[in-house]
């Protein structure tokens, strides 16, 4: 089973802090610079009131994967392209990943830390759970999975560049960029539930990944879905 590690595009990203390059200039103790200072100082209340609109929008986001939510997604790097189901629902998270012809089924509780994963087509799987509520060892998820992926981004260097619609959402297009490197990250995020609906990474080699959400349902995500189906073996670890 193929995982796409977002994280290995955007690490490089965490870089200068461009909100904060006002304070070297506060400093300046001398009074006859009041007015060179003047233009940054009356530009940064529109920073904060962007990056709290963001950050608003982000909030939004944790409370559609609480409440339930369902989305397909399509990964593509190069010349491969892979797909994966979530569901997230409170603290459970269900992914179905398609590799090889079989479809594998991984099943997370955050809150009782166990993992449970499983062909759908050999109906066998094992089971784990922390110790303790030490769950060091599960997977992780955000690895291969949009629900993280505004975490992710600069909040340094982030620009607000538009707006798009995705599967009909209404999207707020924000960019992260790394001056330096000339890698960034673009994300399509939906105004209305602050889910991530697209994003396009791009590496310092030029290399580029694309994830886009494909289907989306919020909300109504039944109990069962986190369930393992009785014809499934599950050995217990």
């Amino acid at each position: 089973m193929k995982k796409i590690a977002i994280a290995l595009f955007l690490s490089a990203i965490l870089g200068t802090s461009v909100l904060a390059g006002c304070s070297p200039k506060e400093e300046t103790p001398a009074p006859d610079t009041t007015q060179e200072e003047a233009a940054p100082e009356a530009e940064q209340p529109a920073a904060e009131e962007e990056f709290a609109d963001l950050a608003e929008l982000f909030k939004k986001g944790e409370n559609a994967f609480k409440d339930g939510i369902y989305y397909a997604q399509t990964f593509t790097m190069t010349d491969q392209q892979s797909q994966m189901k979530t569901w997230h629902k409170g603290d459970k998270v269900k992914s179905s990943i398609v590799a090889d012809g079989d479809e594998m089924i991984n099943i997370i509780d955050s809150k009782t830390g166990e993992f449970v994963t499983y062909s759908a087509s050999e109906k066998t799987g094992m089971r784990f759970k922390a110790d303790s509520g030490d769950s060091a060892f599960m997977p992780d998820t955000s690895m291969t999975d949009i629900a993280s992926v505004d975490e992710q981004v600069d909040t340094a260097t982030f620009e607000v560049v538009g707006d798009e619609k995705i599967l009909g959402e209404d999207c707020a297009v924000i960019l992260s960029k790394d001056k330096a490197t000339n890698e960034e990250v673009k994300l399509w995020v939906s105004k209305k539930y602050g889910i991530t609906m697209k994003m396009v990474s791009k590496g310092v080699d030029g290399s580029e990944m694309t994830i886009e959400v494909t289907e989306l349902k919020v909300g109504d995500i039944n109990d069962s879905e986190f369930e393992v189906p009785s014809d499934v073996v599950i050995e217990e670890f």
